[in-house]
């Protein structure tokens, strides 16, 4: 089942945020955080924090899966307000958060969403505003965050939607924690939406590597999380989009087709279908035009 209510999954894992922008707090004998976030849901987190009487003191991290800005923009609050906690990224998240004019576009588009949804500049005391965190612990493929109580999460390298992306998975539970590494289940009546930013080849690549693992949740960081049966099925179902759209775009490519009106009839129908938002109709034509590009 698809899971959209911001409740504990199981006695390991609650879901956290909404609909829009997914995080996940698993629980060993320490505590971790997955996704960044964005700054617009910290007071829907704390809030969910405080109703599941969750111990901040056991929260020993928070992990950032890629540096987009929908996905890296709650990190600096949590930072501030749990110092202790480890900030922990991929190398790529790093360099990323440590260019300034990438660290200035994210934090325009996170203050826009922001004020989009009405949420103050501060929460608690402490400011909303982006900055970039410090990340304290840098994590390559195969490395491994024990949680203690039989509860660890490896690491995958898992490039296509951006270079710096990184996927989490806990062996002993089989909790995937794919982040935008998989087609996103936000459009009507199911269907998913692939975004493969970066290249679309390594994106296969990458969500056929997940697809293998057993799974029994796929925590999404937008639109939720798949538990049961239903997590393999949604990753079974994500390889075939992506293989059916690599090769139809490689054929249309090869055919002479335009990118760009390719981009812009796909785009038309996402916009039509997308159940929400937060990427803006020209930024979204950017990508897919990008995606289309790199299957040629």
């Amino acid at each position: 089942m698809q899971i959209l209510q911001f409740n504990p999954i199981s006695d390991n894992l609650i879901q956290l945020g909404d609909q829009r922008v997914c995080m996940y707090l698993l629980k060993g004998e320490r505590y971790l955080l997955l996704g960044g976030g964005m700054s617009y849901v910290v007071p829907t987190v704390e809030e969910q924090l405080d109703r599941f009487g969750v111990d901040r003191s056991r929260i020993m991290g928070l992990l950032i899966l890629h540096s987009h800005f929908d996905h890296s923009t709650a990190a600096p609050y949590f930072m501030q307000a749990w110092p202790e906690m480890e900030i922990m990224a991929s190398v790529g998240t790093k360099k990323v958060l440590g260019i300034e004019k990438a660290v200035k576009s994210i934090a325009d588009l996170d203050r826009a969403t922001r004020q989009q949804f009405g949420v103050d500049d501060q929460y608690g005391g402490i400011s909303l505003e982006f900055k970039p965190p410090e990340i304290t612990r840098v994590l390559n493929d195969g490395d491994t965050i024990d949680l203690g109580g039989g509860v660890s999460v490896s690491i995958l390298e898992t490039p296509g939607h951006s270079k710096c992306s990184i996927a989490a998975y806990a062996p002993g539970l089989q909790y995937l924690f794919p982040s935008d590494g998989v087609p996103l289940p936000i459009l009507k009546e199911g269907k998913l939406m692939l975004m493969a930013n970066d290249n679309i080849a390594l994106y296969l690549k990458s969500l056929e590597r997940m697809a293998a693992l057993e799974v029994k949740a796929v925590c999404c960081e937008h639109g939720g999380a798949f538990y049961g049966e239903d997590a393999a099925t949604f990753l079974r179902q994500g390889v075939e989009l992506t293989r059916k759209k690599y090769d139809s775009y490689r054929q249309s490519m090869r055919s002479g087709a335009d990118a760009g009106e390719l981009a812009r009839d796909e785009v038309d129908e996402i916009m039509k279908n997308r159940e929400f938002g937060l990427i803006s109709e020209e930024v979204l034509l950017n990508v897919v035009t990008a995606m289309i590009n790199s299957a040629a």
